[in-house]
């Protein structure tokens, strides 16, 4: 099974002090955690989408091992991202059995947690998403059968809605709280105070 990790890293984070991707976590920024865990996993490759602030992220954050794809409509939100990436691989002919989709800002889940998704992913061939209070979500696993449905997504609801749409097709593992957002400054400060240092 060839797997691709997908980071999504192009918003913009206005509810952040700063440039959300840049924010310290550990030794590395979140996004520089995020690229470590995704090389550290089991997956085959790495492809960070970058748009908001990308200058000032490349200038920071070592890229050198993983595949760096644009999306000029970040703005439009995560889907577009997700979109972009589909394009890029069917653009360069780059063959995967599956995409693994992440965010930077869910750091308190640990590479343990993502070999786990791939490996459920490897023996069912279903998708495998992460339990929320709310539902389920991201980090989620797409086989390629679903590539095609990834390829036109628009809105900044990711892909909840391909989701939705295969229930019978869907795995939720239990993410034991990691999937906490950092989605603004004051969650950030009281997640990174007590694991980010």
């Amino acid at each position: 099974m060839k797997i691709a990790t997908l980071i999504l890293a192009a918003g913009e984070s206005k509810r952040m002090d700063g440039v959300k991707q840049l924010l310290p976590w550990k030794d590395s920024t979140l996004l520089g955690h995020a690229i470590t865990q995704s090389l550290q996993s089991s997956a085959n490759e790495v492809y960070v989408v970058l748009g908001a602030n990308m200058d000032e992220i490349l200038k920071a954050v070592d890229t050198r091992k993983v595949n760096l794809v644009i999306n000029d409509d970040w703005s439009l939100g995560m889907g577009t991202s997700i979109a972009a990436v589909i394009r890029f691989f069917r653009s360069n002919q780059l063959n995967f059995d599956a995409i693994l989709i992440r965010l930077i800002d869910q750091p308190l889940l640990d590479v343990k947690y993502y070999n786990i998704l791939i490996n459920k992913y490897i023996d069912s061939q279903n998708i495998i998403a992460s339990s929320y209070k709310s539902g389920y979500g991201v980090p989620a696993i797409f086989d390629k059968i679903y590539f095609d449905e990834l390829l036109v997504l628009k809105s900044d609801k990711g892909a909840k809605g391909i989701i939705n749409r295969h229930k019978k097709k869907l795995i939720v593992l239990d993410s034991e709280g990691g999937t906490i957002d950092l989605d603004d400054a004051q969650t950030y400060l009281k997640y990174y105070n007590k694991y980010g240092k």
